[in-house]
């Protein structure tokens, strides 16, 4: 049976998300899939903290028989969003939604906002994480792009392929 896998960017707004992801695949904006280790990967960079509304509709349709890998963003908000389901908390439910069709779950957290050090995910927000799959924290500050983008695709690799792919 084939993997199925979420591997998440995960920081807050202006943090690098989406120019990661962009880096990713080598500067193209239209690009939407990435062969990491021969295993293809849909690339949505899009975040929760951009169009929360459609960050949930995209994230609630995704079928794991026709999207098995996929690489996106992640605002680590946990709070609920207006037109949502208002039990939950926004984050929290697309993370649920997303385990409870089979899909394992990986963070790759950007640790600082890039231009303000100071500015951090929080461990209240990793510990979050940490309930759904594996964490990596990246903590390099004003690292370029590239560089994110390097050590997010050794990420992938390494741990959401895993030493057997």
């Amino acid at each position: 049976m084939q993997q199925k896998r979420v591997s998440f960017v995960v920081g807050h707004e202006h943090w690098g998300k989406s120019r990661t992801l962009r880096a990713l695949t080598n500067g193209d904006s239209y690009q939407r899939k990435i062969t990491i280790g021969g295993v293809e990967f849909y690339v949505r960079r899009t975040s929760n903290d951009d169009f929360p509304e459609r960050y949930v509709e995209f994230m609630n349709s995704r079928d794991p028989n026709t999207m098995p890998n996929l690489i996106a963003s992640l605002c680590p908000k946990f709070e609920k969003l207006n037109n949502y389901d208002n039990t939950l908390k926004i984050a929290d439910a697309v993370l649920r939604a997303l385990r409870g069709k089979g899909y394992q779950l990986f963070f790759w957290v950007i640790e600082h906002r890039w231009g303000n050090p100071a500015s951090v995910v929080t461990e209240n927000e990793i510990s979050e994480l940490y309930r759904y799959g594996p964490v990596q924290v990246f903590s390099e500050i004003d690292a370029k792009d590239s560089v994110r983008a390097a050590e997010l695709r050794t990420f992938v690799a390494d741990v959401v392929l895993g030493p057997g792919i």
